[in-house]
């Protein structure tokens, strides 16, 4: 069911797409001529369908609050917009109208998906509003943790769940106390009575099974599986219930193996794919940005401290794989040598060195610095693969070896050339398990939403020279 909405959020979707396309040629044009242009509503919908494969986080639709109904809308807009930019760009002609076109249908388009995806939550929850329509949820769970369960299912938005009854297992005897669950004001419930587990499975209407028993045998929760596989009720086990975290997991393959692949945060291939065709993008951008600021930038690099314009670092990227990092040069040559003396002086707290008014940075290195031009030469390292545009800050070889264990999470994604800490104010943050904290919550919540919001704040940074160090 959970597929069947989806499918029928796309559909909504894909007429609010071909509604706005309309719409802005009537508003353009006055009225639908008889040659509107057919090819062109055929060439939005193939847009979506492309921003449509762009992974984002897979919420039911009628799980949504409004504001993140909006969000998403919002969200595809910008996809589509981007897709419509580059091919107008590149096959359409360049002139008023077709810019004038490009406004309207992009205000159109945010306006129709908007309200489309509102009409079909709509039409979802009326749906479940049906108790035959609902699917009745049968939850077993242990004495420790029989409320705790109730509690998240009960706020949870599981329209489409009717919560029937609940199963405490002793985690010990294994004996089981039934209760039938009522519901009142939508959150509570209340026990009617207590009848035999087994014999209620087989003469209850229950199409699915919940089972959270994190202090239960595996030999119990095995047979239990077992009785309700024979039954045909479908069964969801918890991850507490295995011994395991509830962190990121799948069923896959190793080899000649079924594993169970365990995370913190699994990336598909999809959302590889689409983060590293945005790198390659963007870093193609950036290089020829670089050229021209290089014509400027080196000679007055040179001219002040004479030696290589480029500074070139061993850093450490994805899982501890070292990579030589580039950058335009804005300390004297002597830095590296000189940082040992200065390290008593150390602004941060943990494994990171900064200090206000470092003597070794020259003054066109602070110029670069407080730009952020001296970072450009990273496009390099993200065309190269080594670096991603948005990631985790490289840490040097030095800070690397000091790690404990729970820091080198945040090297689980590429290092990028900006970050969520880069946008929050770097200067103002003293405490390297503050970045480390900034980096695993990036990590845990990436989409590719958030990188583009990162890289628009990291503009808005540049400009306003905010936290620049």
């Amino acid at each position: 069911m959970w597929a069947k909405n989806h499918m029928l959020r796309a559909l909504t979707d894909v007429i609010s797409v071909a509604l706005s396309y309309l719409l802005a040629f009537m508003a353009l044009y006055g009225t639908f001529p008889n040659g509107i242009k057919w090819y062109g509503l055929f060439l939005m919908i193939l847009i979506y369908f492309m921003s449509a494969i762009i992974p984002v986080k897979k919420t039911s639709p009628e799980e949504e609050s409004t504001a993140e109904t909006f969000e998403g809308a919002l969200r595809q807009t910008v996809y589509m917009s981007f897709f419509l930019a580059v091919f107008l760009f590149f096959f359409a002609r360049n002139n008023y109208e077709t810019k004038i076109f490009f406004i309207m249908q992009i205000g159109f388009l945010l306006l129709c998906l908007n309200l489309g995806r509102i009409y079909c939550k709509a039409v979802i929850l009326n749906y479940y509003d049906k108790d035959k329509n609902k699917i009745r949820l049968l939850i077993f769970a242990n004495k420790t943790n029989a409320l705790t369960a109730m509690r998240r299912l009960a706020a949870s938005k599981l329209c489409r769940y009717d919560l029937i009854a609940l199963a405490i297992v002793d985690g010990e005897t294994e004996q089981v106390e039934l209760n039938l669950i009522q519901y009142r004001d939508g959150r509570s419930y209340m026990t009617i009575e207590s009848k035999d587990i087994g014999e209620y499975m087989k003469r209850q209407a229950i199409d699915e099974a919940l089972l959270s028993l994190p202090n239960s045998s595996r030999e119990y929760i095995s047979g239990l599986l077992k009785t309700l596989q024979s039954m045909g009720i479908v069964a969801h086990v918890t991850a507490n219930s295995l011994g395991l975290s509830e962190e990121a997991k799948q069923v896959g393959e190793l080899g000649n193996y079924r594993v169970l692949t365990y995370g913190t945060r699994i990336f598909t291939p999809a959302e590889l794919f689409i983060k590293r065709t945005m790198d390659i993008c963007g870093a193609l951008a950036g290089l020829l940005l670089t050229g021209i600021l290089s014509i400027f930038v080196v000679p007055a690099i040179w001219l002040e401290s004479p030696g290589p314009a480029i500074f070139k670092q061993i850093r450490v990227g994805k899982n501890g794989r070292k990579f030589a990092i580039y950058k335009f040069r804005s300390m004297y040559m002597d830095a590296e040598e000189r940082k040992r003396e200065l390290m008593e002086k150390n602004e941060m707290n943990g494994l990171m060195f900064k200090i206000k008014d470092d003597p070794r940075i020259t003054k066109i290195g602070r110029f670069i610095r407080k730009t952020s031009i001296d970072e450009f030469p990273q496009f390099f390292n993200v065309l190269k693969g080594d670096m991603s545009l948005v990631g985790t800050r490289p840490p040097t070889v030095d800070e690397f070896e000091q790690y404990e264990e729970h820091h080198k999470r945040r090297l689980s994604l590429k290092p990028g050339i900006t970050g969520m800490w880069q946008v929050s104010g770097r200067s103002d943050i003293q405490d390297f398990e503050d970045v480390v904290r900034m980096d695993l919550e990036y990590i845990d919540n990436w989409s590719v939403w958030l990188d583009i919001k990162i890289l628009i704040q990291t503009v808005f940074v540049v400009f306003s020279h905010k936290g620049a160090s």
